[in-house]
């Protein structure tokens, strides 16, 4: 009977600690100013994160102990759980709410009094508190510190010859590239060549904006951020369109081939990635009064 128990609580822990529900009425708001201190050295790991995964390993520690029947370890940890967690309750003012220090404390003297029932609907209301919490703020910390407005970006135009603020560069990118397009459309290939030439510069200087938030990707990693979106296999497309341009005779097939692969592969999965992040950023800051 109390492997079952032991079984059970196992499961409810797996269940309800990882998993978040978001309700219909889910909105991302701006985390709070205080959560700021913890994230001011771009160059570590926050304060936050570190304390978040103490506690996190230390919970998970308690049932690992309980799953090997050892109840004196998983009272150690259920310590530390505690600890970790009356912790994390005071580094966050606003999130006060969040955290249910009754039930921890319910917790540890479940795990005194090896009582399994107790423990089980004690890890229950835990794992509901945990998920809810995340599924409530993990997008607007993400959001706000983990993904860099492209506000502070700027991009060298190689037409132009000028620093342009990213948005605007994109623009320029992106008229590039449909007036290749256009121009095909047309049958004037002349003007086509001449607009896939503009697109490729652009392309090419757009490569060295991924290093200006991947930073660790760019010089550490084997694989570089930019073979995403912006690599060789890109270039490659744009190549194969040149060299059936220079036949003189350009193949439709072989033009919507490429156009189709460099506007899925590069333009359209560039977006989904960043663009819904960018978007919450812009709406943060458009319902943020001005300064006086």
């Amino acid at each position: 009977m109390e492997k079952k128990k032991l079984r059970l609580i196992l499961l409810l822990f797996f269940f309800f600690f990882p998993v978040s529900a978001f309700s219909s009425d889910f909105v991302v708001a701006p985390p709070p100013q205080s959560m700021d201190k913890y994230y001011a050295d771009s160059g570590k790991i926050s304060e936050w994160i570190t304390q978040m995964r103490k506690l996190s390993t230390a919970y998970s520690a308690i049932f690992v102990s309980l799953d090997k029947k050892n109840w004196g370890l998983a009272e150690k940890n259920s310590v530390v759980f505690a600890d970790s967690y009356k912790k994390a309750s005071e580094m966050i003012p606003e999130w006060e709410e969040e955290f249910d220090l009754k039930a921890v404390n319910e917790l540890k003297e479940s795990i005194l009094e090896k009582d399994m029932g107790k423990l089980g609907a004690v890890a229950k209301t835990l794992g509901k508190t945990c998920s809810h919490c995340h599924s409530k703020h993990n997008t607007s910390v993400w959001a706000r510190y983990h993904w860099p407005s492209t506000d502070t970006i700027k991009v060298l135009d190689p037409l132009d010859e000028k620093e342009l603020r990213y948005n605007v560069f994109m623009e320029k990118l992106s008229d590039s590239l449909k007036r290749v397009s256009v121009n095909f459309e047309q049958e004037d290939f002349q003007q086509a060549w001449r607009s896939l030439d503009v697109f490729k510069k652009r392309l090419t200087s757009l490569r060295s904006v991924c290093s200006k938030c991947h930073v660790d990707e760019w010089t550490k990693s084997s694989t570089s951020v930019k073979d995403f979106f912006v690599g060789d296999d890109i270039l490659a497309a744009l190549q194969e369109i040149k060299k059936d341009f220079s036949t003189g005779e350009p193949s439709e097939k072989v033009f919507k081939k490429n156009i189709d692969y460099i506007n899925k592969r590069s333009c359209k999965t560039c977006h989904l990635v960043h663009q819904p992040v960018a978007a919450i950023q812009q709406a943060w800051q458009q319902k943020t009064p001005p300064t006086p």
